[in-house]
């Protein structure tokens, strides 16, 4: 079937009907509103990348974070966006970390790289198969540094580099990160020092070139490293999205 895009203008019609429809799936109704208007600035191509490189502009991809301990509450906004925006619950897609953490043909335990590794192929898999879907990506604490770089670097560019080489556009996803907190800090196959400092350089380049090779997951970084204390908002992922939100369990709020 031909994909129609809906909800391209930032107008009071589509923020209602957004609102409406979330409300009636979510008991977050103080953070829906502002749900709504992220989303709808985003595909209406009025956001820009927060990018510095000279490559920067607009576009039409969301990517929104949602912390706090509410799994139930994420997932049902997610769903509700897939079938609002999208036009159907089945335009979602959800990938957690804890599906990659042990081998189901032999039960044997994964390190945190190599599950993380598996991750990210999901997750690429799935965007080059049809970006025009929900994607709600979970544990996002607790993936390595360099998947959580890519991550990082997907957000700012608007694309990602599948384990082929081959560059696929986001297109017009609504991407959800999700964790519960990113306060605590893993010591898991992390890079060593010297080594994190010169990505965080790269990252920063002027250059065309380096804003290629870097802006993009690239699946074949993942490697066993030293240690180094290390969070979600160090790799810049919290800079980055259009918007964070807090998820609540009903009886805290």
């Amino acid at each position: 079937m031909e994909y129609l895009p809906k909800f391209k203008e930032l107008n009071a019609e589509n923020l209602k009907t957004l609102c409406n429809s979330l409300e009636k799936v979510s008991c977050h109704k103080e953070i829906i509103p502002k749900i709504a208007s992220a989303i709808l600035q985003c595909r209406s191509g009025m956001m820009r990348r927060k990018e510095r490189l000279r490559l920067a502009g607009s576009k039409v991809e969301t990517w929104l974070f949602f912390l706090g301990n509410d799994t139930e509450g994420k997932e049902k906004i997610a769903r509700g966006l897939s079938a609002l925006v999208f036009g159907s619950h089945t335009d979602f897609v959800s990938v957690g970390l804890s599906e990659f953490s042990s081998s189901s043909d032999l039960g044997i335990k994964r390190s945190r790289s190599e599950a993380s590794h598996s991750y990210l192929e999901r997750v690429a898999g799935a965007i080059k198969d049809n970006p025009h879907r929900v994607f709600l990506l979970e544990d996002i604490d607790n993936l390595d540094y360099y998947s959580q770089m890519g991550i990082s670097n997907a957000i700012r560019s608007g694309t990602i580099r599948c384990s082929t080489g081959e560059n696929v556009s986001v297109g017009d996803a609504i991407i959800i990160l999700s964790c519960e907190s990113f306060d605590s800090r893993s010591r898991s196959c992390s890079p060593p020092v010297k080594q994190k400092l010169n990505m965080d350089e790269e990252k920063e380049g002027t250059c065309e070139e380096e804003i290629t090779a870097s802006a993009s997951f690239d699946l074949n970084l993942i490697a066993e490293s030293g240690e180094l204390d290390w969070s979600v908002d160090d790799v810049g992922i919290l800079e980055a999205v259009d918007s964070t939100f807090i998820f609540k369990c009903p009886d805290e709020l």
